[in-house]
C-alpha cells in the first residue's frame, strides 16, 4: 500500500505543468486506505497543533472606533520591493505554494468548516485539510472572480497596500464533491487538477459584530486622510463594485496580536484592507460590475469630473462607495497627494511584470480572451488616465482642486450619474 500511495503522489507531482487539467489514477477507496498508514508523506492527515495565540473575538464600538482611527493602510514607500518582485514565482517573500503547483488535501464538509454549515456569498468555495491538518480555503469554478482575486491581491501587495494571500494552484481531492458549494453528494467526484486559488487571510478581524467589516462611509475617521483616500481610489481603478462593510476589512496580522496583563488580546497595529476582490478588472454589469473582462474594463472611464478629481465608480446597491460621508466629503473625490501616491506606486511595476502578473491570474483565459501583453497595455493606459486627468500629457501644472478632501466639499450644483 505504501509504494502505490507513493507512486500515485509521484504521478500527481509530474502531471504537466501546461494541462489545464489532470486526472489522477487514485481512487476514493486508494485514498482513504493510504490516509491509514501514517508513515506515507504527502497525504493529508490531521495532526496535533500547539497552543494557539489568544484570539481577537469581537470589540466593543469604543475599541473598534479607535482601531479604526489608527489603521495602516500602506506600507510606506521606502519599505517597498516592487521592483524585485518576479510575478513568475509570486508577490510574496515566502511563497506557500508556487503558481500552477499540485496541492492535495482532503474535503472538509460544510458543518464542519462554518458555523452557519455554509459559507458567506455567493461566489463558489470550500474548507480542504492539508497535509499538516491546517484546514484552508479554496475558491473554484471558470468564472472571473478567481482569476480577479489574483490579479487584484497580487496587485495590492505589489504596490503596497494590504491583501488577503491568494495562491493559484491545482488542486487534488480525492474526496471532494465535483461541486462542493451547490452539493456534498457526490464524494469523490472532484475533477482532479482543477484549477483554483487557496486563500489565506491577511490576519484576525477585529469586529463588534458578525461581518462587519468597514464602510467607505466610515474612511473619514481614519487618521491617515490621504492612505484612506487613495484605497478608496484603488478600489475605483479595479472597478471594485461590490464594496459593502464586509467586504472591506478591519484586521489584525498574526504578529501584531498581542495579550495583555488579563490574557486578553489585543492588536497593536491594525490595519484596513480591500478584502474581497472578486468584482476587479471590470465594467457595468446587470447587478455588478463584471469582473476580468477586458473590453468591459477598457471601456470604463476613470474620471467622472477630472477637473475636480471625481472619479468614476458604477454603484450598485451594495455599495458603499456611494454619495457622500457623513462630514460632506464626495466619495469619488480623492486629494492631489492621494493621486500622486497612487501614480507613483502603480508606475513602480514595469510592464514585463505586468505580463507576468496577468498570465499567473489566469487572465488570457477569460473570454473575451486577451493575452496578457493587451491586458498589460491596457492597465498602463488606465494609470496613465490617473496621472493624466484632462487627456494627453497634461501640463505638469494639474493638481486636484484639494490636497486633502476637507469636510462638506461635495458639489452641490450638479450631480454626475453613474
Amino acid at each position: 500500500m505504501k509504494k502505490i500511495a507513493f507512486l500515485a503522489l509521484m504521478a500527481a507531482a509530474a502531471a504537466p505543468a501546461g494541462a489545464q487539467f489532470g486526472l489522477q489514477d487514485m481512487t476514493l477507496a486508494g485514498f482513504r486506505a493510504a490516509q491509514q498508514d501514517v508513515s506515507q508523506p504527502g497525504i493529508p492527515l490531521p495532526v496535533s497543533v500547539g497552543k494557539e495565540k489568544p484570539k481577537m473575538g469581537y470589540v466593543g464600538k469604543d475599541e473598534r472606533l479607535d482601531y479604526i482611527m489608527r489603521s495602516s493602510l500602506w506600507v510606506p514607500e521606502g519599505e517597498l520591493r516592487t521592483a524585485a518582485i518576479d510575478f513568475k514565482t509570486g508577490p510574496y517573500e515566502k511563497m506557500k505554494y508556487a503558481p500552477e503547483q499540485v496541492v492535495t488535501c482532503s474535503y472538509v464538509p460544510m458543518k464542519e468548516a462554518y458555523e452557519t454549515g455554509r459559507p458567506n456569498g455567493m461566489s463558489p468555495k470550500f474548507k480542504c485539510r492539508g497535509a499538516d491538518g491546517k484546514t484552508f480555503k479554496v475558491k473554484y469554478g471558470e468564472t472571473g472572480d478567481v482569476m480577479a482575486e489574483v490579479a487584484s491581491s497580487w496587485l495590492l501587495t505589489a504596490i503596497g497596500s494590504y491583501a488577503d494571500r491568494m495562491y493559484p494552484v491545482r488542486l487534488n481531492c480525492p474526496d471532494c464533491p465535483s461541486d462542493p458549494f451547490k452539493n456534498e453528494g457526490d464524494r469523490g467526484a472532484w475533477r482532479q487538477g482543477q484549477m483554483v486559488a487557496i486563500e489565506e487571510k491577511l490576519g484576525e478581524r477585529i469586529e463588534d459584530k458578525p461581518n462587519s467589516g468597514i464602510s467607505f462611509k466610515d474612511f473619514y475617521r481614519i487618521e491617515d486622510k490621504v492612505g484612506a483616500e487613495a484605497l478608496a481610489g484603488m478600489a475605483q481603478f479595479l472597478g471594485n463594485s461590490d464594496n459593502k462593510a464586509e467586504n472591506q476589512a478591519i484586521a489584525c496580522q498574526k504578529k501584531d496580536v498581542v495579550a495583555g496583563p488579563d490574557g486578553k488580546a489585543s492588536c497593536a497595529r491594525p490595519v484596513v484592507y480591500l478584502q474581497d476582490l472578486g468584482i476587479t478588472f471590470g465594467g457595468r454589469g446587470l447587478y455588478h460590475n463584471s469582473r476580468m473582462n477586458f473590453d468591459k474594463w477598457a471601456r470604463e472611464r476613470i474620471w467622472d469630473d477630472p477637473r475636480e478629481c471625481i472619479m468614476h465608480l458604477n454603484s450598485v446597491w451594495t455599495s458603499s462607495l456611494s454619495g457622500t460621508d457623513p462630514i460632506g466629503r464626495d466619495l469619488h473625490q480623492i486629494g492631489e497627494q492621494a493621486r500622486q501616491m497612487l501614480v507613483r506606486r502603480l508606475s513602480m511595476l514595469s510592464r514585463s511584470q505586468l505580463v507576468d502578473l496577468f498570465t499567473a491570474a489566469r487572465a488570457p483565459l477569460r473570454k473575451p480572451q486577451h493575452t496578457a501583453e493587451e491586458w498589460a497595455d491596457l492597465f498602463i493606459r488606465k494609470v496613465d488616465q490617473l496621472r493624466y486627468p484632462r487627456g494627453g500629457k497634461t501640463p505638469s501644472g494639474f493638481a486636484c482642486p484639494y490636497q486633502v478632501v476637507p469636510p462638506n466639499s461635495a458639489r452641490t450644483d450638479d450631480q454626475f450619474g453613474n
